[in-house]
C-alpha cells in the first residue's frame, strides 16, 4: 500500500542528504519544494503516480515554520530587523493543518544535538551574511529561547504534537549523530523501518558548514562590506551586496579565504558562552527511550546515569 511520508526536517540535521536521497531512491515519488512529490495540483493531473511505496513532502519549515521561511539571510544593517516568531504556536498550526489534509501519514522527525544544532546554526548565519560574533549570536539567540513560545529547539514539543496528531506506531525519530557517524547505518535503519528495499545511492556529503577558520572570517568581512555599503546610495548597496551573496553563500570565498586567513585562530565550541545550553535542558526527555540515541546522551544534555542501557 502507498503511503504519505513527511519529513518534518529541522534546519541542519541532514535535511538536503534526506531529500537528495528521496529523489533517487525508486520507492519514493519526491520533488524538491513539492507536496507528496508533485511541484503542483496540475502536475498531479498529468504525471502518472507509478509504482511508489511513498509520496514524500519534505520541508524544514515544517519544523521551523516563519514568515521568512524564504529568505533567510540576516537583516542588513539599516533594515527593520523580523520580530521573534511564536515558533510553538506556528509548530502547532503547521502539524494541524498536515493531520487535517494527511491523517495516517507517516511522519520522519531527525533531531540534533544542542551543542552542535548552535554551532552549525552559528555556520548557517554568517554564510548567510550574519555579521556577529559566537558570544553576540548568543545572546541574541538566548533572549528568543528564554520565552517558551519562541523556543524552536524545544525536540518535546514538537514531537509531542506529532505523536499526538498521527500516533506513536507513524512517527519515525532518529538522531542526526547517526548520519553523521555511520551514514550507511543510518539508512539501513531507515529503509528497515519503513519498509522499502535496500537502493545502493552515493551521495556523501553536501551542504557542508563552514571551517572554523571560515566562521571566523565570514562575519569580519560581512561587517567590513556593511561599512562600505553604508557610504553608497540605497541601489548601489542592493547590487553590492547581491554580488556578495552570490559567492558567500555557496562558500566560494572558501578556498582564497582560507590561503588568506592561513592556520590563525578558529572557531569552536569554547567561543561560545555555555549558558546557552542552559535554555536546552529538558527539552528532549521524550528521546531518552529510543535506544539509538543512547550513545548521544551528552548531545542532548541527558545525565549519563539517567540514560537507559
Amino acid at each position: 500500500m502507498t503511503r504519505h511520508l513527511i519529513h518534518v526536517g529541522y534546519p541542519k540535521t541532514g535535511s538536503t542528504f534526506l531529500q537528495e536521497w528521496f529523489q533517487q531512491h525508486p520507492e519514493f515519488r519526491y520533488v524538491s519544494r513539492g507536496v507528496a512529490g508533485f511541484r503542483s495540483v496540475n502536475h498531479m493531473c498529468v504525471e502518472p503516480g507509478g509504482a511508489f511505496r511513498y509520496y514524500v513532502t519534505s520541508s524544514e519549515g515544517l519544523a521551523a515554520p516563519h514568515s521568512s521561511v524564504a529568505n533567510l539571510r540576516p537583516p542588513r544593517p539599516g533594515e527593520t530587523p523580523r520580530p521573534p516568531e511564536r515558533f510553538k504556536e506556528k509548530q502547532a498550526e503547521v502539524c494541524d493543518v498536515l493531520r487535517t489534509l494527511y491523517p495516517g501519514s507517516r511522519i520522519l522527525i531527525v533531531t540534533r544535538g544542542f551543542r552542535e544544532m548552535i554551532l552549525s546554526g552559528y555556520s548557517e548565519f554568517v554564510r548567510l551574511g550574519g555579521t556577529l560574533d559566537p558570544e553576540g549570536m548568543c545572546r541574541a539567540l538566548g533572549t528568543r529561547l528564554a520565552e517558551d513560545e519562541h523556543h524552536y529547539l524545544d525536540y518535546d514539543y514538537l514531537v509531542g504534537l506529532y505523536l499526538e496528531a498521527f500516533g506513536a506506531e507513524n512517527v519515525i525519530l532518529l538522531p542526526y549523530e547517526l548520519l553523521r557517524d555511520d551514514q550507511r547505518r543510518f539508512v539501513a535503519v531507515l529503509e528497515e523501518t519503513l519498509g522499502v528495499d535496500h537502493a545502493e545511492i552515493d551521495i556523501g556529503r553536501i551542504h557542508t558548514s563552514l571551517s572554523p577558520t571560515q566562521m571566523r572570517w565570514y562575519p569580519r568581512l560581512s561587517r567590513a562590506l556593511s561599512v562600505v555599503a553604508s557610504g553608497l546610495g540605497p541601489a548601489a548597496a542592493r547590487r553590492l551586496y547581491a554580488w556578495y551573496d552570490a559567492r558567500l553563500y555557496p562558500a566560494g570565498l572558501g578556498s582564497w579565504l582560507l590561503k588568506w586567513a592561513g592556520a590563525g585562530r578558529r572557531i569552536t565550541w569554547e567561543d561560545f558562552p555555555d549558558e546557552i545550553l542552559r535554555f536546552c535542558e529538558g527539552k528532549a526527555t521524550r528521546l531518552r527511550d529510543h535506544p539509538l540515541y543512547a550513545p548521544y546522551a551528552t548531545e542532548y544534555l541527558w545525565r549519563e546515569e539517567a540514560v537507559p542501557a
